[in-house]
């Protein structure tokens, strides 16, 4: 019997970036973009979707990994379902902005495996710079293109405060990461060291939006941060990706 929790994590991962999207609209002070945040989200599902569907096989895989293993029919389906959806609400933002998908698979292929180097989430303490980076830039891209090419302030912040997140994410990770060949800082430090390090990178970006953008965005985010660490001992991922769109939420209602 299928179980949907590969789904779930996918659509877990579409909310978060839709999040950003959402989110950055707001700091720039523009009328959010329904079609960017639709497409944006259902990218960032087709793109975690191709990533998982070839894990590295080895002794510390976790459930979400078998999963994609025993299943990659369904998650083929499910890629191809929501490329279509994404590349239909991208093309109604701006037809060049189709790019994004070829792009993002060949981001994402590069990230994960190896072809003809190393995989770029396996060079030492790269892996949530990478994820924050990619997702900040995406988010960049489909609330400013094609109005300036200079990076605000904002899509700074938001990298700081999304690679805060996947370090995070990270703790979760440890075994199956040490046994890919993949060193993170999880790996190297104490948990407690982790979320030290987390909260304080939400801080600069707080202060960041705070004085260079005048978006009150990043304190939110640091309110709600705490609630984080009190859950830490179920499923952080999903808490993780869930405070994006919720601060989204906040930030457009006040």
């Amino acid at each position: 019997m299928y179980d949907a929790e590969m789904t779930t994590y996918g659509i877990w991962a579409s909310l978060y970036v839709a999040g950003v999207v959402a989110l950055l609209f707001q700091i720039i002070g523009k009328p959010i973009g329904v079609a960017s945040v639709v497409g944006g989200g259902f990218l960032a599902m087709a793109i975690y979707i191709l990533h998982r569907i070839s894990p590295e096989v080895n002794e510390a895989m976790q459930r979400r990994h078998r999963q994609a293993l025993e299943h990659k029919r369904t998650m083929l389906f499910l890629f191809g379902l929501a490329s279509i959806v994404a590349c239909g609400m991208l093309y109604m933002v701006k037809p060049i902005l189709l790019l994004l998908l070829p792009i993002g698979c060949i981001a994402v292929t590069l990230y994960g495996r190896k072809t003809v180097c190393y995989p770029i989430r396996n060079i030492i303490f790269l892996k949530p710079i990478a994820v924050g980076t990619s997702i900040a830039m995406l988010g960049w891209v489909l609330t400013n293109a094609p109005d300036s090419l200079w990076l605000p302030i904002g899509a700074i912040a938001m990298a700081i405060v999304v690679s805060a997140d996947a370090l995070l994410c990270d703790i979760q990770d440890v075994d199956y990461d040490k046994t890919c060949g993949c060193i993170t800082l999880p790996a190297s430090t104490r948990e407690l060291t982790i979320w030290f390090i987390a909260f304080s990178m939400n801080i600069v970006a707080a202060c960041l939006l705070w004085f260079a953008a005048e978006s009150i965005t990043g304190w939110i985010m640091l309110l709600i941060f705490p609630t984080l660490f009190a859950l830490r001992r179920f499923d952080l991922r999903i808490f993780v990706d869930l405070r994006i769109p919720i601060v989204a939420l906040i930030a457009w209602t006040i």
